[in-house]
Protein backbone atom coordinates (compact mmCIF):
# COMPACT_ATOMS: atom_id res chain seq x y z
CA UNK A 1 0.00 0.00 0.00
CA UNK A 2 1.47 3.44 -1.15
CA UNK A 3 2.07 5.44 2.06
CA UNK A 4 0.83 9.02 0.26
CA UNK A 5 -2.60 8.57 0.92
CA UNK A 6 -2.10 7.83 4.36
CA UNK A 7 -0.34 10.89 4.71
CA UNK A 8 -2.29 13.00 2.91
CA UNK A 9 -5.21 12.30 5.32
CA UNK A 10 -2.70 12.74 8.54
CA UNK A 11 -2.08 16.51 7.22
CA UNK A 12 -6.04 17.46 6.81
CA UNK A 13 -6.76 16.01 9.83
CA UNK A 14 -4.09 18.37 11.16
CA UNK A 15 -5.82 20.65 9.28
CA UNK A 16 -8.85 20.49 10.92
CA UNK A 17 -7.72 20.37 14.48
CA UNK A 18 -5.81 23.27 14.00
CA UNK A 19 -8.93 24.90 12.56
CA UNK A 20 -11.55 23.96 15.50
CA UNK A 21 -9.28 24.35 18.17
CA UNK A 22 -6.98 27.38 17.68
CA UNK A 23 -9.59 30.21 16.01
CA UNK A 24 -8.60 32.44 18.15
CA UNK A 25 -4.28 31.86 18.84
CA UNK A 26 -3.90 35.84 19.49
CA UNK A 27 -5.76 36.14 22.59
CA UNK A 28 -4.77 37.77 26.11
CA UNK A 29 -1.80 35.42 27.02
CA UNK A 30 -3.03 35.19 30.40
CA UNK A 31 -0.93 32.14 31.31
CA UNK A 32 2.43 33.43 29.46
CA UNK A 33 1.06 36.78 31.45
CA UNK A 34 1.26 35.22 34.98
CA UNK A 35 5.00 33.77 34.34
CA UNK A 36 6.32 37.04 33.09
CA UNK A 37 4.54 38.70 35.81
CA UNK A 38 6.74 36.11 38.33
CA UNK A 39 9.87 36.93 36.83
CA UNK A 40 9.45 40.80 37.00
CA UNK A 41 8.82 40.35 40.98
CA UNK A 42 12.72 39.59 40.71
CA UNK A 43 14.78 43.31 41.52
CA UNK A 44 17.43 43.87 38.78
CA UNK A 45 17.93 43.23 35.34
CA UNK A 46 20.38 40.96 35.72
CA UNK A 47 17.88 38.71 38.03
CA UNK A 48 15.24 39.35 35.48
CA UNK A 49 17.68 37.66 32.54
CA UNK A 50 18.99 35.27 34.85
CA UNK A 51 15.45 33.85 35.93
CA UNK A 52 14.13 34.45 32.36
CA UNK A 53 17.20 32.33 30.80
CA UNK A 54 16.17 29.60 33.64
CA UNK A 55 12.28 29.80 33.26
CA UNK A 56 12.50 29.70 29.20
CA UNK A 57 11.06 26.17 28.79
CA UNK A 58 8.34 26.84 31.23
CA UNK A 59 7.76 30.00 28.49
CA UNK A 60 7.84 27.46 25.61
CA UNK A 61 5.43 24.88 26.97
CA UNK A 62 2.80 27.82 29.13
CA UNK A 63 3.30 29.37 26.07
CA UNK A 64 2.13 26.89 23.33
CA UNK A 65 -0.73 25.87 25.94
CA UNK A 66 -1.93 29.51 25.70
CA UNK A 67 -1.88 29.35 22.15
CA UNK A 68 -3.40 26.22 20.99
CA UNK A 69 -5.63 25.60 24.89
CA UNK A 70 -6.32 28.21 27.05
CA UNK A 71 -7.61 30.87 24.40
CA UNK A 72 -8.92 28.87 22.44
CA UNK A 73 -10.93 27.26 25.09
CA UNK A 74 -11.92 30.84 26.22
CA UNK A 75 -13.06 31.87 22.29
CA UNK A 76 -15.67 28.95 22.29
CA UNK A 77 -16.76 29.16 25.98
CA UNK A 78 -15.94 33.22 26.72
CA UNK A 79 -14.52 31.99 29.96
CA UNK A 80 -10.83 32.45 30.16
CA UNK A 81 -9.64 29.20 32.52
CA UNK A 82 -6.55 30.61 33.26
CA UNK A 83 -7.88 34.17 34.87
CA UNK A 84 -11.29 33.00 35.55
CA UNK A 85 -13.47 35.88 34.70
CA UNK A 86 -15.36 36.47 32.42
CA UNK A 87 -15.39 39.19 28.93
CA UNK A 88 -18.07 40.49 30.79
CA UNK A 89 -15.07 40.83 34.08
CA UNK A 90 -17.69 38.99 36.48
CA UNK A 91 -15.74 36.09 38.34
CA UNK A 92 -16.54 32.46 37.70
CA UNK A 93 -17.95 30.13 40.65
Amino acid sequence: MDPTPRRTWAWVALAIALLVFAPACLGPQHATGHIAKFNLEFEGKWAQEGMFLLLFPVYIIVGVGDLLFFNSWQWWTGVNPISRVTPLGSPVM
